[in-house]
């Protein structure tokens, strides 16, 4: 309790900095955001995935790669 009051009147005791972020930077940030949303997006495919193939193979279904050649 004694460190959330000290951080509070620390926290309450900042003046304004007057300070920017530049263009490089904020590309910069957004481009991150959307490597780890893509990511994200990515893991639960692969996790999606995995888990089908996990359940078809108990259920003793024939798994299909993804192209029929005549047979």
């Amino acid at each position: 309790m004694k460190y959330l009051v000290v951080c509070a009147f620390l926290l309450a005791a900042v003046a304004p900095a007057h300070a920017y972020i530049d263009a490089g930077s904020g590309s910069y940030v957004l481009q991150m955001a959307m490597a780890g949303v893509l990511a994200l997006a990515f893991t639960v495919k692969l996790a999606w995935q995995r888990i089908k193939s996990a359940f078809s193979s108990m259920v003793g279904g024939r798994q299909s790669s993804g192209t029929n050649l005549g047979g």
